[in-house]
């Protein structure tokens, strides 16, 4: 082995010593040991990578670089949605938060029990325009059917709407839950205004007619915690408010805050919180005079609550 060759081999070197037992790195190695010159470059070598990896090391990490890179590998394998713009990604932020109505998988199965029961009667018709429009609508009843019955929600038609699709007068606490963690979990999620200081926060929100308070609606363990931002939530067509806190290494949690009036099932006025806990995520629920509030977190029922 020349010195070209051991430069060229060495320059691979891991600066914490793991290849020193390799072969191939242990003959570069000797020759740099009995090569006054190759002896010297190694060793600015391995200074300059150290630096580098102590500046690397210096980075801060985003929070969500994880969510961005499994997001990235997902819209690869075509598994999701691609957003261009900013219309993309608020139409695919609104399809996150539709839910089919409660009754309409107990309606298509009365449909079909009926349509069993009735006499079949044939007659020519043009498949070859219909056949597209009806795959797809299949594949929509089908995943209608494979959900469970949910708790039935009183509807009303929105002013001034005859007949049409109903408009959800009020909305469970379970479903303002489920709401947003879909739409946090997809991939055109963002805060559509950052700030460290939640007083901002809470000031933008109130300025754009969202729900909002004062200080005194967040709880006292995240109320020196820096925010990270906020955004509307909307969920079965009610306008919610979130904000987000970073927590650091103990990760980040989600304050939800709806108009008492659009929540279906709110707690009482001065309880304690009600905690519940569905998979990784956990959520308190409170509420005073005006507003219902969540706060919600990728964490255990117990860690949630010392924050009050």
């Amino acid at each position: 082995m020349d010195k070209e060759h051991a430069r060229f081999v060495l320059r691979s070197f891991r600066p914490d010593g793991a290849d020193a037992g390799d072969p191939d790195f242990a003959g570069a190695l000797r020759l740099a040991a009995e090569d006054r010159e190759l002896g010297e470059w190694l060793a600015a070598e391995r200074g300059q990578d150290a630096a580098f990896s102590e500046a690397l090391g210096r980075v801060p990490i985003p929070h969500d670089l994880r969510e961005d890179i499994l997001a990235g590998f997902a819209v690869a394998r075509g598994e999701l949605p691609l957003p261009h713009d900013g219309l993309d990604r608020s139409f695919i932020a609104a399809l996150a938060s539709v839910q089919p109505p409660p009754s309409l998988r107990a309606d298509i199965l009365a449909a079909m029990e009926a349509q069993q029961g009735a006499p079949a009667v044939k007659k020519p018709f043009p498949w070859f325009r219909f056949g597209l429009p009806a795959a797809a609508a299949a594949g929509v009843a089908l995943a209608f059917l494979t959900q469970s019955p949910s708790p039935t929600r009183s509807v009303s038609n929105p002013p001034g709407q005859q007949g049409g699709i109903p408009a959800v007068s009020q909305v469970p606490v379970s479903a303002v839950k489920a709401g947003f963690i879909r739409t946090f979990e997809s991939p055109a999620f963002d805060l559509e205004h950052k700030n460290p200081d939640h007083d901002v926060l809470l000031t933008q929100l109130q300025d754009e007619k969202l729900p909002s308070s004062g200080c005194s609606c967040l709880p006292r363990g995240i109320k020196d915690i820096p925010s990270l931002g906020c955004r509307e939530l909307v969920i079965d067509g009610k306008r919610g408010s979130l904000i987000c806190f970073n927590r650091g290494k103990d990760g980040i949690v989600h304050l939800i805050i709806f108009r008492r009036d659009d929540i279906a099932d709110t707690p009482a006025v001065g309880t304690p919180p009600v905690f519940n806990c569905n998979g990784t995520w956990s959520s308190a629920t409170w509420a005073d005079g005006s507003n219902v509030y969540m706060l919600v977190g990728k964490t255990d029922v117990q860690q949630l609550g010392r924050l009050f």
